[in-house]
């Protein structure tokens, strides 16, 4: 079996951070405010993952 390529290896683990922190906000924000965090601050995580996933991959160390 082949492993797979490096970058896509950080790509997934960006987007595995950055989902993880998105369903953290929304869940305190919900909890702390008694408000749902629909649409305003999922739709702004959302708009937020692209970079965020982009970012992460591409800045992170290279493993050789």
């Amino acid at each position: 079996m082949r492993a797979l390529d490096p970058l896509l290896q950080d790509t997934l683990a960006a987007l595995l951070a950055t989902s993880v922190l998105g369903t953290v906000i929304a869940l305190l924000y919900w909890l702390l405010t008694g408000i749902s965090p629909w649409p305003f601050v999922v739709l702004g995580e959302v708009g937020g993952l692209g970079f965020g996933v982009a970012m992460l991959a591409l800045c992170s160390p290279r493993s050789r």
